[in-house]
C-alpha cells in the first residue's frame, strides 16, 4: 500500500486553493460564456451562406461557358427513328 506521509503536498494544495481569486475566476468564466452564447447563433446563420457559396460558384462557371466537371458527362448519341408501316397507334413517352 502507499503511505501518504507527505503532509507538505496537502498543505500546498490547500494553499493553492486559497490563493485563487474566485471572483475573478467566475467573472472570466461569465465573460467567456457570454461570448460563446453570442457566437453560436452567428455560426448557425453563416453556415447556409457558406454552403450556398459553393453552388453560386458552380452556377457562375456554367454561365461563363465552363462545363461542370462530373464523371457523368457522356456524348449524346442521336437515335435513329424507325418508321412503322402498319396502321397501329404510336405512343410517345
Amino acid at each position: 500500500m502507499y503511505s501518504y506521509s507527505n503532509p507538505s503536498f496537502l498543505k500546498n494544495s490547500i494553499s493553492f486553493l486559497k490563493s485563487i481569486s474566485w471572483s475573478s475566476f467566475l467573472d472570466g468564466t461569465s465573460k467567456t460564456l457570454g461570448v460563446i452564447n453570442q457566437a453560436i447563433p452567428l455560426v448557425y446563420q453563416v453556415k447556409p451562406l457558406v454552403n450556398n457559396a459553393k453552388t453560386i460558384f458552380k452556377i457562375s462557371n456554367i454561365m461563363n461557358g465552363d462545363s461542370p466537371s462530373t464523371s457523368d458527362d457522356k456524348p449524346v448519341q442521336n437515335e435513329k427513328k424507325e418508321t412503322i408501316s402498319n396502321s397501329s397507334p404510336i405512343f410517345y413517352l
